[in-house]
């Protein structure tokens, strides 16, 4: 780690990024190296710049954060990522406790607790809203229901289809997003199919909007 923690904010909401930029910045405990509009740059930053924390929005145009993030730690393997989302959804969660990474916060946080959110994850804590703590506490106390039991089964990459499934895009509208073949997209959805024994792609949009996976 640096000796002044180094962070990287990425956000497609002016506002939102331009606020913590400027908390960030004035606060001398932390280097902002930069900010990203989209998970694309935020992995091209990532590779570029290592930082030691990466603040990463969850939702964003283009490419899927969810799904970036396993190229943003082949980028950068020490960079804590710590997701800063509006949204407090189950399947989600899950899916970031199972990532590995550092933290879950929301955007209705204090600025003064997502720094200290901040630091403590650069003390190796797992960082988490309370109200995402009151998820997954309540979550790891009832059995999961059947469609959040399936999708934890799934591969990152299935499960950033699913996603974009569930967002309405095509197979050929997908390829280029991810940087993979159409044949690839359709092997993935094919494989959705398979392991979630759903037989049609309007199922699957169905399943990703009713489990929480998209809005």
């Amino acid at each position: 780690m640096n000796a002044t923690p180094t962070l990287i904010i990425a956000d497609d909401h002016p506002l939102v990024r331009d606020g913590l930029l400027e908390h960030f910045t004035r606060d001398q405990g932390f280097n902002v190296l930069g900010t990203a509009n989209n998970a694309p740059q935020a992995v091209l930053m990532c590779r570029e710049h290592h930082p030691d924390v990466l603040l990463l929005d969850v939702e964003m145009p283009g490419r899927d954060s969810l799904g970036a993030m396993t190229d943003i730690k082949s980028a950068s393997p020490d960079t804590r990522i710590i997701l800063l989302t509006a949204f407090c959804r189950d399947p989600i969660i899950q899916i970031a406790l199972r990532s590995g990474i550092a933290g879950y916060l929301l955007k209705s946080d204090q600025i003064p607790d997502i720094k200290k959110a901040v630091l403590r994850s650069l003390r190796g804590e797992r960082v988490y809203s309370k109200d995402v703590q009151a998820r997954i506490t309540l979550t790891q106390s009832h059995d999961s229901s059947n469609a959040n039991t399936l999708l934890s089964t799934l591969h990152p990459r299935e499960l950033e289809v699913l996603r974009y499934i569930g967002k309405g895009l095509s197979n050929s509208e997908m390829a280029p997003i991810m940087h993979i073949s159409i044949r690839t997209v359709e092997r993935h959805v094919l494989r959705l199919m398979r392991d979630l024994k759903i037989d049609d792609r309007t199922k699957l949009t169905v399943l990703a909007h009713q489990s929480g996976l998209v809005n």
